[in-house]
């Protein structure tokens, strides 16, 4: 499968699955050649079809005329050339995962699926302006080793070496999220031990 048509599955599955609505958030996916596809800007995802797919070179500049490529490219393309093992980019905006940003409050490790596919407790990255380098600087920092952060009062930033990766540390954010929210109405949430997340991310995670 191509990138673009990845891009776009992806696309229509965050969409369906509410962790976007309309046109917000956005997704990206690099070749082995550098090249980068990316969401457009201001399209919604339920009218989005593979001809919409933006393709970047890494500086974010269109190889071909067409759409306009996400706000968010600039935050992308640092991270992409930071980060050569990074091969996908999924960015939502899903409700209980931007509760927890807008808390400045990281998601713990209550579930081993967080541990597995994100790989330890989620953190925030300090508030930075949407669609610019600097978001994408202290979202690389929040990162480090994990597949997934919160953005300061903005919502998930998920990374993988492929992109199907990147939407399951999504995903597995905005459920860990919900958990914690409604554990708490039933009482205290229980961590998971330093020891058995170290386990457990040894045994499966990998970026």
């Amino acid at each position: 499968m191509d990138t673009r048509t990845q891009v776009l599955t992806i696309s229509k599955r965050i969409y369906s699955t509410r962790l976007v609505i309309a046109s917000l958030g956005n997704v990206s996916c690099r070749d082995a050649s550098g090249m980068i596809a990316i969401t457009p800007s201001g399209v919604d995802y339920e009218e989005l079809s593979v001809k919409d797919i933006v393709t970047i070179d890494i500086d974010g500049t269109p190889t071909q005329k067409g759409r306009i490529p996400s706000s968010e490219t600039p935050m992308h393309t640092l991270v992409y050339r930071e980060r050569p093992d990074i091969m996908g980019i999924v960015h939502t905006h899903s409700l209980s995962a931007s509760a927890f940003s807008v808390a400045n409050q990281e998601i713990p490790v209550e579930m081993v699926e967080v541990a597995a596919h994100v790989g330890g407790s989620i953190h925030v990255a300090p508030y930075r302006p949407p669609g610019t380098k600097e978001l994408g600087e202290v979202a690389l920092n929040a990162l480090k080793t994990r597949r997934a952060c919160l953005l300061q009062n903005h919502g998930v930033l998920a990374v993988g070496t492929t992109l199907e990766k990147a939407y399951k540390a999504a995903a597995i954010t905005e459920i860990a999220a919900r958990i914690h929210i409604l554990a708490s109405v039933l009482g205290r949430p229980g961590e998971l031990p330093e020891d058995e997340v170290k386990k457990v991310r040894d045994l499966y995670f990998t970026l």
